[in-house]
């Protein structure tokens, strides 16, 4: 009974070490991490000439400002 403590104490030592070497090596092998899907949509402010997250903009029709001068600035041409 004492042979097989051993050797199943023996057998968790080796896992143990070599765990986080086929950890790493699945992590590798699944290659390039694809998007978490997580992407903002960009909009573009006319007035700024400069994209910003369009849940940031400040929408006048179909156009999208980065703020409220911005907007008024664009409008008033």
């Amino acid at each position: 009974m004492s042979r097989l403590f051993l050797y199943l104490l023996i057998a968790y030592v080796i896992y143990s070490l070599l765990k986080p070497y086929i950890v790493s090596r699945k992590i590798k092998s699944r290659g390039p991490q694809q998007p978490a899907g997580d992407e903002e949509e960009m909009v573009f402010d006319p007035q700024c000439q400069s994209y910003l997250p369009k849940k940031d903009a400040i929408s006048r029709g179909d156009k999208f400002f980065c703020s409220e001068e911005c907007a008024k600035l664009y409008l008033s041409r």
